[in-house]
């Protein structure tokens, strides 16, 4: 049997799921404890939050977990090779900034002038691996989190998998196909509009190709970046995606569904 809460909060909407409603409440509440902390350090949408109060130009200390958001979306600056950056101008700028400045052990930043930290996205993607993980390592049961639309599973499956709601791109009543996710790893989400992440270097901006992607992954980190990446890739998705053998479903901005190989059947 499987149990479930949910909340919400200006930042968002968040689930939890358990195999056990008897861990329920526990389950929820490390959830909840460890999206407070992650919407204090990262969030877009609350004024107080660590990473509303950085200044550009100098070196500053943060926190480990704003730290560990920023070594998130660097992993994700990384993977897609600068078409998910870390940092985004201000203002639109021709001068060729200096990149983003960590110390040794990560906790003095440095952000480049005329620019503000876009870690949200990846921030809280690696929240829901890690409060998945911590749940389920915690109590020994199989476990669900759901964080906006990124998920992370941990632990023991159900016996036919977790069924999650995946837009589908079609003018049907519900606009969605359920899936059975029957992997422990990560399945995310992005819809367009993305947020505008500057071209690549050397790169001319890309047309809006994608409507909405969802990718399957090890993780919900790695997951997040790749649908993040094939928003901003444009046609060549797919095939990026294919050849990182990442499963995924794309939905062009005409309403046309494009499935990578292994994307679960829908039932």
């Amino acid at each position: 049997m499987v149990a479930s809460d949910r909340w919400e909060t200006a930042s968002g909407w968040y689930e939890v799921l358990t195999l056990n409603p008897g861990d329920l409440a526990l389950v929820s509440e490390l959830a909840r404890q460890g999206v407070d902390a992650l919407e204090r350090a990262c969030s877009p949408d609350r004024p107080e939050a660590e990473v509303q109060q950085l200044t550009d130009g100098g070196p500053q200390p943060i926190s480990r977990l704003l730290a560990q958001a920023v070594a998130a979306a660097r992993r994700a600056d990384l993977f897609s090779q600068g078409l998910v950056p870390v940092t985004v101008q201000a203002q639109p700028s021709e001068l060729i900034q200096p990149g983003l400045v960590l110390d040794e052990d990560g906790r003095t930043l440095t952000l480049p002038s005329g620019s503000r930290l876009q870690v949200w996205p990846l921030a809280r993607a690696w929240a829901a691996d890690r409060i998945a993980e911590a749940c389920s390592s915690k109590l020994g049961i199989g476990v669900l989190v759901n964080l906006g639309g990124d998920i992370a599973v941990a632990g023991e499956l159900p016996p036919a998998g977790w069924r999650i709601e995946i837009e589908n791109g079609q003018p049907t009543p519900t606009g969605s196909d359920t899936i059975t996710m029957a992997w422990p790893g990560g399945l995310a989400s992005a819809s367009a509009p993305a947020p505008r992440w500057p071209a690549a270097a050397g790169l001319r901006p890309r047309p809006r190709t994608w409507h909405s992607t969802a990718v399957a992954a090890h993780s919900c980190e790695r997951a997040k970046a790749a649908c993040l990446t094939a928003l901003a890739m444009g046609d060549d998705a797919p095939r990026w995606l294919t050849q990182r053998e990442l499963p995924a479903r794309l939905v062009h901005t005409g309403g046309i569904a494009v499935q990578t190989p292994g994307w679960p059947s829908a039932t």
